[in-house]
This record gives structure tokens, C-alpha cells and sequence, in this order.
């Protein structure tokens, strides 16, 4: 059984953000047992985002040395897949933690070092080196998901606490909506070079706690719009609008629009108060307003214009209502008159079929002169490597309500592209089954539409 998790590291006195590493290295001597090595790194003990892996098979003298960032690591060692030794293994920042598989004739032993020296390895040592990124070893890290935004964190941990600083990239419903760079995640707020994808400004900080953009920061989009208050994410809740053309906005806001009850006031004076911001800018109804020197009365719009007073308006709401009713009862009468053609064309089924068809695919078209019984045809294109064929073959038919008896003349088989004829053939009649919607015409099983 794996050994406890041992107590968490010191921080050493040099740069905490600096990682470290751990190098798995094999005897380079060549006697005894020196193939089939493998070194598996199972997880950290406090770091979030770390990857585990399996080495490849390694043999006498190669070594392989992987960037970790500082922790205790779970390292188990073995030889050709029988464990040979099983620890927590420390990293420090800008050391190396050797783990030495050693053997001879007669041993194996698996030793754990570690070398402060930055040179690392010695450089006269008969040693195949390969060394590993950081980016292999660990993923983002995710801080939070809310709202369909969600911010994944890449820099450097010391036993499971961030420090110094690093990237966050910031996505919306899947989609890139901003990245942090030099971002520092360890106090309150989350700071940083921001740069956001549709080139807003925002001139507060994040919250980390609260996952909010500070209250009463103020954002900046290129268009001119602005926003002033408190906010859900990155998205504006609720304060001040200031809209492209000037007007202003104050109340609840939504994807950078009025929402909710709230004021609206005009960028050339004067203001109103609307129940639904939604409605803006095409409002219609009777609204409280003023200005700065004029009181507080009634306002009228129809589809955002100001109007003469509440006979105007109420004018322009009969001739809606008028307009709406006709508007329903033609559609009453359209889906009684459509009713009424299909079960026509239910009851005489098959019998009611005339006029050009054609399949699913559009290479097959199908001809009929009239309903109950007459003169048809029917043409089929096909394909052969390079070439198209054309099939073509005339007929009489008889129609029940479920059913078409067929009796076929001589088909043609040509060259679609010269019309040289390849073959003439004949076709056995008969009846097949039939159905026909007034629109879907069902031929022993095949589909055909008008």
C-alpha cells in the first residue's frame, strides 16, 4: 500500500513560482536488469490540474525528467509491469527530485535524490536525456463556471495554492469572450491585462468570491454604449444604460437592452417611465412622463411614436383589432378549406392522383395524365463511374382509392449525355398498392411528391 500523504512541503526560499521537476533515470551500467523500467506518476497530493502518466519503457542510461509544479506526488516505480516501489516523491521550486532505478547482477533498488544544482545532471554522465514541459504535465485548471462563462486558469501552484501569476482564458456558452494575461487569482479580485473579444473596456475588477464584475464599475463597448451598476458575470443586471444615440437608460438591463420596469429619458430632455423596458423602442400604450419643467402627465405611443393624445391611440388600437380579426378569420377559413382537400383526397385515395411526381432524390420523375385512369411515364437517372444513364418507359393505368394497375410499354436504356440507345427491354405489368395524400403519392412502398 501506498505510503501516507506526507506533510506539505516548505516553501523554499527562492521564487515559489518557479516549478520543479522529477527525473526518472536508469543504471546506465548495462549488466543485470537494465531494461523494461517505467516510472507512473498517479496524482498530486494538493495541485489542481496535474495530468498522470506512464514513462514509455526505458533501458540502461536514459532518463527522462518531467516540469512539475511544486507538491508531494504519488511515484510508483516498476520493472517490466511488477511494482518495484511505491512513494510520495517532494518537488521543490528549481530542483530536481531524481528517482534512480539502480540494479546489478544480483539487485534491484529504486533510490530518490535531489539535486539542487541548476546545472541539473552532469554533463559527463553517459545519460539519454528527455525532458518534459509544463504544459504536458498539467491542464487549466477551471475557477469557475456561471451563467454559460466559464474561466480556466493556466499558471503556476505550490502545493495547491496559486502564486505569481498567469493566464485565464474566459469563454461564453463555448464561444472566446476574454483573456487575462499576467493574471494574479490569489486575493479578492482577479487582476490582470484584459482583453476582451468584443473590445469592451471595463474599468473595475473581477470578484473572485462573488464571480461578478465590481458594483458600480463602468463598461465601455466601441459602439458608445455604456453601463454603469451592478452586474451578473460580466453581463450588466441593473443601473445605468447609456444607449449609442444618447438616450439613457436607468432600471434592469439585459444583453445590453432595457428590461423591466425602469426610466427612460431622451437625449434631448424630458422622460418616461416604461413598466417593460423590452418594449422600447417600439412601446405602444399610455405612459407616465415629464421633463424639467414640465410636470408629470400622460404620454401616448403607437410602435414607438409619440402621438396626439388617447383618441389617436385609441384609433390605431381599433384598426389593429380589426385588422387581427380579419387576419384570423382568414386563416379559420384557409385551414377549413385545406381540411376539406385532404379528406377529399383521403376518400378517393389513389383515384385523385395527376400531375408530375418525383422521388426523394430527384432523379426519378413520374407522369400522370389524369385521375382515375390514363397515359403515364416514368424516367429514372443512374449512374456508372463517370457516365449517366437514362431509363424511360411509357404506360396505361387504372386507380382504386389503394392501388394502381400498371400496364407498361417498351422502356429505353440510353446514354444520358448522347441519348444513343443501349438497350430496349420490357417490363412485367401488374397492380401494386397506392395511396395518395394530395400531395405524397405512395407507389408500392416508393414516395413521389408533386
Amino acid at each position: 500500500a501506498p505510503s501516507p500523504v506526507p506533510s506539505q512541503t516548505p516553501l523554499a526560499p527562492a521564487n515559489v513560482s518557479d516549478p520543479g521537476s522529477i527525473a526518472f533515470r536508469i543504471n546506465p551500467s548495462g549488466n543485470g536488469a537494465y531494461y523494461g523500467w517505467q516510472m507512473q506518476i498517479v496524482k498530486a497530493a494538493r495541485n489542481k490540474g496535474f495530468k498522470p502518466f506512464t514513462t514509455e519503457h526505458l533501458s540502461a542510461g536514459q532518463m527522462k525528467e518531467y516540469t512539475l509544479w511544486p507538491d508531494s506526488y504519488q511515484v510508483r516505480v516498476y520493472r517490466l509491469s511488477e511494482l518495484k516501489s511505491e512513494s510520495w516523491v517532494d518537488v521543490l521550486p528549481g530542483e530536481v527530485t531524481v528517482v534512480y532505478a539502480d540494479y546489478g547482477l544480483f539487485s534491484e533498488d529504486v533510490k530518490i535524490s535531489r539535486e539542487p544544482d541548476p546545472a541539473r545532471i552532469d554533463p559527463n554522465i553517459d545519460t539519454t536525456i528527455w525532458r518534459i514541459p509544463i504544459s504536458t504535465t498539467y491542464g487549466p485548471e477551471t475557477l469557475f463556471t456561471d451563467n454559460g462563462y466559464q474561466a480556466e486558469y493556466t499558471g503556476p501552484q505550490n502545493n495547491g495554492n496559486p502564486v505569481g501569476t498567469g493566464t485565464l482564458e474566459i469563454t461564453r456558452n463555448g464561444q472566446p469572450f476574454a483573456e487575462i494575461d499576467n493574471a494574479d487569482i490569489t486575493g479578492d479580485k482577479i487582476t490582470g491585462d484584459i482583453e476582451y473579444a468584443d473590445g469592451r473596456v471595463v474599468d473595475g475588477d473581477y470578484l473572485s468570491d462573488s464571480h461578478q464584475i465590481e458594483p458600480g464599475s463602468t463598461t465601455k463597448w466601441p459602439d458608445g454604449t455604456s453601463f454603469t451598476g451592478t452586474y451578473r458575470v460580466f453581463d450588466p443586471l441593473e443601473g445605468e444604460l447609456r444607449m449609442a444615440d444618447g438616450n439613457v437608460w436607468q432600471g434592469p438591463v439585459r444583453e445590453r437592452k432595457p428590461s423591466g420596469q425602469g426610466r427612460l429619458t431622451w437625449w434631448e430632455g424630458g422622460w418616461m417611465e416604461l413598466p417593460e423596458g423590452l418594449a422600447f423602442p417600439n412601446q405602444t400604450g399610455e405612459f407616465v412622463c415629464g421633463g424639467e419643467t414640465v410636470a408629470a402627465g400622460e404620454c401616448y405611443y403607437y410602435g414607438g411614436k409619440k402621438l396626439s393624445g388617447p383618441d389617436e391611440l385609441a384609433a390605431l388600437m381599433e384598426r389593429d383589432r380589426q385588422l387581427a380579426a380579419k387576419a384570423a378569420e382568414a386563416a379559420a377559413q384557409k385551414a377549413a378549406t385545406e381540411a376539406t382537400q385532404q379528406q377529399v383526397a383521403a376518400q378517393g385515395g389513389c383515384r385523385n392522383a395527376s400531375g408530375t411526381f418525383r422521388d426523394n432524390t430527384g432523379n426519378s420523375t413520374l407522369q400522370l395524365d389524369s385521375p382515375g385512369q390514363g397515359s403515364g411515364n416514368f424516367i429514372t437517372y443512374t449512374y456508372g463511374s463517370a457516365q449517366k444513364y437514362r431509363f424511360e418507359i411509357g404506360f396505361t393505368y387504372v386507380t382504386t382509392p389503394d392501388s394502381i394497375s400498371v400496364t407498361y410499354g417498351n422502356g429505353t436504356y440510353s446514354d444520358a449525355a448522347t441519348g444513343q440507345v443501349l438497350q430496349r427491354m420490357s417490363v412485367p405489368s401488374g397492380t401494386v398498392p397506392c395511396r395518395f395524400d394530395g400531395n405524397l403519392l405512395v407507389m408500392d412502398g416508393v414516395e413521389y411528391r408533386q
